[in-house]
């Protein structure tokens, strides 16, 4: 085995130990194995090709196709002479240029190329065999294991002290939804896997960069050995490209489920205040699965009434622009304003545009707070621009904002209309990549955007990194000091207890609240953290960072993005509070920003009734998924929905619970 391709089993080894630290959430051991194997890969390629420019110019300057292991030596220290020195000239600092990040980065590559690549050489000769070589690798990964210690880190959801919100076990305070652990076994089995697949990855790499290299040959001219490093970079480009293509297949595949229809909400609402309606003139079959869900869960008015103790209360407008409605971003934004006008919707005495995440999801629990708060004098709107997960959903950022913008000057227009003592307040709510959708108009305006918009107040939860017009309001300011209030009416906490540990003048002077959970993912994932340190994992971290953990380049990257798919994993009725779920949190901040008040008692009764209308109606679509089964597979289905049942309330439910708990919860019985 040549030199490079040794080079690039260690480097690859090494990555594999390093990559066992935990990041923001807890993760489980298939996560774990797409970590390893996907850094290995990487690193693999990575250290190869560096080590072929070691190689290449040893070889240059002692003029011979093997160089000596004197001059790999000699190249290799001074290359890592050179890194060091990069490196301590340019130390980390929190809001750092992208200049200085990459200086430091380069920096850092040249040393750790230059240890690599000392390391191959001392470990054999050019013609070593595979078991030598694999050795060192083994020894390599071993020991960047130890130095790493992973075992003394802790994720950010595991939280060392009582915090609000948070979830009890025992000493220890977890913060999310669902705990993940790697199994000891399952580890093992997963480094064996891991070091099969990369071996695997080598051998399949340097023949395509033999391949490459003769190929070269006929185009250049020259002979193969003068084309090994131009053979290694093809080689890491084609993998590269069969990752993208992978992802973009797997965006296909999601994209089918997103669009459809669930048995469950297979019947068009009835009320003609609600999108999809026989008087909205708009076909049931052109909703999206998220745009159907949240029309047809609008609050009957007899519910309203029940769970806030009054006599009556007014039947909520609910008016969505779904992505199928239409071709284009301002036809559906005509669409969106022609239901406004259809229903009245501005007539209301409050108006709430809502700004989808990546697939079209609207909160519910947020929805919902807002029509109980009203007691149903209120109108919601929403207009889709994806129908996949948010992290998939990047790219349709852009066109989100743009029909968001223009269904804005379309409100503002109709309000400028009327008579100013009979317009409704106007609030903004947003989450996820939803949230940087409809800050992303507010770009360069500073504070004034939402006011000029005419927005009363607006409520952001899980704001991607992204979001231009967060950073401005955030500005330089440190994440090792808790926020104060500003700038203007708004407030921007690093995590939840920020805003709860605010006093209660403080928190009625929010107009616009931008809040995130400390472990949410969302708000620190980006392409930046692939390749320079994150303020987050600074020396002073924050509430939620991970403890101990070091950031690692491409590898931080990738535990980040899969922290992102797994920050949200709730149990229908019960609210958590960590990653990227808000719903225990959401009630008590709408109400306090968008200052529509209730009675305690009304809180509470609303709080029960958002836990037992969530978990009615996810069993609700288990039931009408299994019903729609072929006959002779209904009552295999209607167990599995059972056990889930189950899983869900922690005792044993039969088919008479299941309908009670599906009635308790959709039907307008109150609160028991």
């Amino acid at each position: 085995m040549d030199h490079p391709a040794r080079a690039g089993l260690i480097g690859a080894a090494v990555a594999v130990g390093r990559s066992f630290q935990p990041n923001l959430l807890t993760r489980g051991s298939v996560d774990q194995a797409i970590i390893s194997g996907a850094t290995s890969a990487f690193a693999y390629g990575l250290f190869s090709s560096g080590d072929s420019l070691i190689n290449a110019v040893a070889a240059r300057i002692s003029r011979s196709e093997h160089p000596s292991s004197a001059a790999r030596l000699g190249v290799a220290a001074a290359v890592g002479i050179i890194g060091g020195a990069v490196v301590r000239s340019v130390e980390w600092r929190e809001h750092e240029s992208n200049r200085r990040a990459a200086i430091r980065l380069t920096g850092q590559a040249l040393t750790v190329g230059s240890s690599v690549s000392t390391l191959s050489t001392l470990t054999g000769r050019h013609d070593t065999g595979r078991r030598t070589a694999l050795a060192a690798s083994a020894l390599a990964g071993a020991a960047s294991w130890l130095v790493t210690t992973p075992w003394r880190a802790a994720p950010g959801s595991l939280i060392g002290e009582e915090l609000p919100g948070a979830l009890s076990r025992g000493t220890e305070y977890f913060l999310e939804d669902t705990v993940r652990e790697v199994r000891p076994i399952e580890a093992l089995g997963i480094a064996g896997v891991v070091g099969v697949v990369t071996y695997g990855l080598a051998r399949a790499e340097s023949r395509l960069t033999n391949l490459a290299s003769r190929v070269a040959t006929v185009v250049i001219g020259g002979e193969p050995a003068d084309h090994r490093l131009l053979g290694r970079v093809t080689a890491t480009v084609f993998t590269g490209t069969a990752a993208y293509l992978a992802i973009d297949r797997v965006s296909k595949m999601l994209s089918k489920g997103g669009g459809s229809i669930e048995p469950g909400h297979a019947r068009a609402p009835d009320s003609p205040m609600i999108t999809g309606s026989a008087a909205s003139g708009l076909a049931w079959d052109k909703q999206t699965r998220e745009g159907a869900r949240w029309l047809s869960m609008t609050l009957p008015p007899a519910s309203i009434a029940a769970v806030m103790g009054v006599a009556s209360a007014e039947q909520p407008i609910r008016v969505y622009a779904s992505l199928d409605i239409a071709e284009s971003e301002a036809a559906r934004a005509q669409v969106l304003l022609d239901e406004i006008d259809r229903t009245n919707a501005l007539q209301r005495s409050a108006f709430a545009l809502f700004s989808p995440t990546g697939s079209g999801y609207v909160n519910y629990v947020a929805t919902e707070t807002f029509e109980f708060l009203t007691l149903g004098d209120c109108a919601s709107a929403a207009i889709q621009y994806s129908v996949l997960p948010s992290a998939l959903s990047l790219g349709d950022v852009s066109a989100g904002t743009a029909q968001t913008r223009m269904v804005i000057d379309g409100i503002i227009k109709r309000l400028l209309a009327m008579p100013a003592n009979t317009r409704p307040k106007f609030y903004l709510f947003g989450e996820s990549l939803g949230s940087q959708v409809s800050q992303d108009m507010f770009r360069g305006s500073w504070i004034y955007g939402p006011s000029g918009a005419g927005v009363t107040a607006a409520l952001w939860i899980g704001t991607p990194s992204a979001s231009t017009w967060r950073k401005e309001l955030w500005g330089q300011r440190s994440l090792a000091d808790a926020p104060t209030l500003g700038p203007g009416a708004t407030y921007l906490p690093r995590s939840v207890p920020d805003w709860r540990h605010l006093d209660s003048t403080e928190r009625d002077a929010i107009d616009y609240l931008l809040l995130q959970n400390g472990d949410d993912p969302i708000p620190k994932f980006g392409t930046q953290v692939m390749w320079r340190r994150p303020d987050w994992l600074g020396p002073d971290r924050p509430l939620g960072a991970p403890r101990s953990t070091q950031w690692v380049p491409g590898t931080t990257f990738l535990m980040t993005f899969l922290d992102m798919l797994n920050a949200l994993t709730p149990t229908p009725g019960t609210f958590a509070e960590g990653g990227h779920d808000y719903r225990d949190v959401l009630p008590e901040a709408l109400s306090r920003t968008w200052r529509l008040t209730a009675t305690p008692e009304q809180m509470q009764r609303i709080n029960v009734a958002l836990r037992q209308r969530e978990l009615a109606w996810e069993l609700h679509r288990d039931q009408a998924a299994a019903m729609a089964k072929p006959a002779d597979e209904q009552k295999e289905a209607l167990q599995k929905v059972l056990a889930t049942a189950t899983k869900y309330v922690g005792h044993e439910v039969d088919e008479e619970e299941l309908r009670r708990l599906i009635s308790t919860g959709l039907q307008p019985l109150g609160v028991e």
